[in-house]
C-alpha cells in the first residue's frame, strides 16, 4: 500500500497547470431571448467559449479565446484528474490505517 501511495504522489506532482470548473459555449442573446445578429441577414448567433467555476462558494465565468481553448481544456482535465487521484490517495490512507489497526490489535492479542 505504501508503494501505491508513493506512485499516486508522483502522478499528482506530474499533473501540470490546473483550472477547476468546466468549459461551455454561450450564445449572445437579445433582450427578447432571441440570438443576436450583427446584421439584418439571418446569420447564426456566435458562440462564446467560457470556463465556469465555483471556488470557495463563489461562481465566476472566464471567457476563453479559441486559440486558448486546447490549453484550458488540458487545465480542466488536469484538475479533474487531481480530484480523482486525491480520492484514490485518501482511500489508500484509510485502508492503510485499517490494516495498521488490525496488525496492532493482533499484536496485543498474543
Amino acid at each position: 500500500m505504501h508503494t501505491k501511495s508513493e506512485k499516486l504522489k508522483k502522478r499528482l506532482a506530474e499533473l501540470g497547470p490546473l483550472h477547476p470548473g468546466s468549459i461551455s459555449e454561450q450564445y449572445n442573446v437579445c433582450a427578447a431571448g432571441l440570438p443576436m445578429q450583427r446584421s439584418q441577414e439571418a446569420a447564426p448567433a456566435r458562440a462564446v467559449l467560457s470556463a465556469e467555476l465555483t471556488w470557495r462558494g463563489k461562481s465566476s465565468t472566464r471567457f476563453v479565446r479559441p486559440e486558448g481553448l486546447p490549453e484550458m481544456r488540458q487545465k480542466v482535465a488536469n484538475y479533474k484528474r487531481l480530484r480523482e487521484l486525491v480520492n484514490e490517495w485518501v482511500e489508500l490512507a484509510i485502508e492503510l490505517e485499517k490494516a495498521e489497526r488490525a496488525a496492532a490489535k493482533q499484536g496485543h492479542g498474543d
